[in-house]
């Protein structure tokens, strides 16, 4: 019996086969066509290549060892024999992985490192046979003295508690279970990952979600993942220490925080093809095009002690990986930044599991989780979302942060209208500004004013954004030190009828002399949404607010006015009135990202001009302010229909049929009404800290 595959498994898989199983056969062949794909090519990597072969030998070799083992054929056997063999002779200088990464001696591994353990184990599990017992003892000796060396030296050199240490725990645990389990244990050395195993997985919230991203998160449970399937088969005693549910209960922040699925345009470009391809919420260092690992997604579903849990991951493979199994590209599937699904899928599909909804697992519709991110919907598969990255607790794993506290993403008839920009190749230029807060829809703070006019000069003056780069949560005595606090607070997360409200404070994030920066969102129906911000400091300063629209294919039609901004994408349309004391300028050209690469310009890095930046620019500084911005959300042949009719201290968006007011009852208090057309009424009511949505 394999490490990675049962016998119980692999008879399940070949009867499945035989009888024409529709998605064993589905993703057999796909996973048949990916690999012989590769093959062809003589080598790891082929003439369409854009990475280094660190970073696709794991998803390349365990797909061929899992499809050899299930059917061997020659010309696979050569090809798994000469590329494996290739990689373990390479000196344990390149397993360090690239340039960039310390080479200095004794060498220590990185991420590709643990990667090469998965790669190797994955062939010597499944696919031992193909080697000479010489051969086979190369490998052996690749993966002791260079895969498990080189990443325990990085253990033992590093302290704090992240996505890496997780990584490189699972990259000794897989590599010392399959030489274990082929006849060369090491119990030692496995309990003492194990246990490391336990540390790692403190590194998530307590509700599951992750305090980096939703592509970090992903990146560390895959990990935690296939280190426990390396266990859960032969060492039934190991694994069953291990709580997967750690990361299993995140699987309701990752529902809340997909958006849908459907063809990505690319001004002229067929990379991305005519697929449907997932969205999410891309908070922090993620990607707009993001969707769980499918094995991550199995292996909850077949493992998780919580069947809500087990049937909403098996829900969202059978929505983003059933209809598209040969969805690429593959090449950065296991790094964490592509997606997909693979070598464990067909083992794990043999697990059977029913599947669920966010809708029929009666997820909520508003909702907040720990790591600060909340959401706003009308309905689940509804018109309207909005996300939001407010409010949270100190952060148990916190790294890959940009300046994006009470920045938020607004969507309407699945076109993302106001973006996030993602991010790009971390050695970009660019990234440090592609992570600030002048980039994202929220605020920043001039502090110093020349008396030039023109809108690129008061960018260049000094701008207060948020500190996004935190202490690292260190252990101490291998115990966690406490959760960093990033100075976010949740004052509200409420919903009632058709009215949802969501508040929280980032004031702190700034510093002096911000004290007070509350952001709070009012949802009503499918139609209109309210921003207000209370804004308080030391000294008078000037606001500037951030508005970064959608125009990744070049399909934004935006028109603005001195108080107005109108935007337009495919069949959506949003019309932002702001109701302070800001003047807009000509917009800035950002950049949206679709996808995090490795390298350079390559896919899913966006150009400049794929994200217009519209600011709105006190004229004057000023202490204390209240600032309304009323936005409408419509189909855009009938969005010039909303209005905006202001009367002192109330705002209402109307459009002849429907009609709501917000009514700023007290200014510092940040009282506030919401009245319906039918004269329903709702106040958001500030109580000691905190804030309650009453209906009245």
């Amino acid at each position: 019996m394999a490490v990675f595959l049962s016998d119980t498994e692999r008879t399940r898989i070949l009867n499945g086969l035989e009888a024409n199983d529709t998605l064993l056969c589905r993703f057999h062949m796909a996973l048949h066509k990916r690999v012989y794909k590769r093959v062809a090519t003589k080598g790891l990597l082929g003439p369409d290549a854009t990475v280094a072969w660190y970073y696709p030998a794991a998803e390349y070799l365990s797909d061929a060892a899992m499809l050899y083992t299930l059917g061997p054929e020659e010309k696979l056997a050569n090809w798994l024999r000469t590329v494996t063999l290739d990689i373990a002779r390479t000196p344990a200088y390149d397993w360090v992985g690239p340039a960039f990464r310390y080479h200095s001696e004794p060498l220590t591994g990185h991420l590709e490192t643990a990667h090469l353990c998965w790669a190797l184990s994955a062939v010597y599990d499944l696919a031992r046979d193909v080697f000479s017992e010489p051969e086979q003892a190369e490998i052996r000796q690749a993966l002791t003295g260079k895969g498990i060396e080189l990443c325990r030296r990085w253990i033992d050199k590093n302290t704090h508690l992240a996505n890496w240490r997780g990584i490189l725990t699972s990259g000794v645990i897989v590599a010392a279970a399959v030489l274990g389990a082929a006849g060369d244990p090491d119990e030692t050395l496995l309990d003492q990952y194990v246990l490391e195993w336990k540390r790692c997985a403190l590194a998530f919230q307590p509700d599951g979600s992750y305090g980096e991203s939703l592509q970090y998160g992903n990146y560390l449970a895959f990990a935690l993942m296939i280190a426990y399937e390396s266990l859960c088969r032969k060492y039934p005693e190991k694994a069953a220490l291990l709580d997967i549910g750690a990361y299993g209960k995140g699987i309701r922040w990752i529902a809340s925080s997909l958006f849908y699925a459907k063809p990505l345009a690319d001004n002229g470009s067929s990379f991305w093809g005519i697929e449907p391809r997932a969205r999410a919420a891309n908070f922090n260092d993620s990607a707009a095009l993001f969707r769980p690992s499918g094995d991550l997604l199995l292996h909850l579903a077949a493992r998780s002690d919580s069947e809500e849990e087990k049937r909403l991951a098996r829900g969202l493979f059978a929505t983003y990986y059933e209809p598209v199994p040969n969805q690429g590209p593959h090449e950065l599937a296991t790094f964490g930044m592509n997606n997909d699904w693979g070598f464990l899928t067909l083992p794990l599909l043999t697990h059977e599991t029913k599947s669920a909804s966010p809708q029929e697992a009666d997820l909520p519709l508003t909702t907040s989780f720990s790591n600060g991110h909340a959401f706003m919907r009308d309905a689940w598969n509804g018109r309207t979302i909005v996300a939001i990255n407010g409010g949270g607790d100190g952060l148990y794993g916190p790294g890959h942060l940009h300046g994006d506290l009470n920045s938020f993403i607004l969507i309407h008839n699945r076109e993302r209208l106001l973006v996030d920009p993602g991010h790009s190749c971390y050695r970009n230029l660019i990234h440090g500004l592609e992570s600030s807060t002048q980039t994202h829809n929220t605020c920043t703070f001039l502090i110093e004013q020349e008396t030039l006019g023109l809108q690129e000069d008061k960018a260049k003056t000094t701008m207060l954004e948020q500190k996004s780069v935190l202490p690292r949560r260190l252990l101490v005595k291998n115990v966690p030190g406490p959760p960093v606090d990033r100075g976010n607070r949740r004052l509200l997360v409420e919903r009632d009828e058709v009215v949802s409200v969501i508040g929280s404070e980032v004031g702190s994030a700034y510093g002096i002399p911000i004290q007070k920066f509350t952001r709070l969102w009012l949802m009503a129906g499918s139609n209109v949404l309210f921003v207000v911000d209370r804004i308080e400091a030391t000294q008078p300063v000037t606001t500037a607010w951030n508005w970064l629209v959608n125009n990744r294919d070049g399909q934004a039609q935006v028109d603005s006015l001195s108080t107005s901004l109108t935007v337009r994408r495919n069949e959506a349309g949003m019309k932002l009135f702001h109701l302070g004391q800001g003047k807009i300028g000509h917009p800035v050209y950002g950049y949206v990202h679709d996808a995090y690469h490795v390298e350079p310009n390559q896919y899913g890095e966006g150009k400049p001009g794929s994200g217009l930046l519209y600011r709105f620019t006190e004229a004057a500084p000023a202490a204390t302010r209240t600032v309304v911005h009323a936005i409408a959300l419509d189909d855009s042949i009938v969005l010039d229909r909303w209005q905006l009719q202001q009367a002192e201290n109330a705002f209402t968006l109307f459009n002849g049929q429907k009609q709501w007011t917000l009514i700023v009852q007290d200014e510092a208090a940040n009282h506030l009404s919401l009245i319906s057309g039918h004269g329903r009424r709702w106040d958001v009511v500030p109580q000691d800290t905190m804030y309650s949505l009453i209906r009245v």
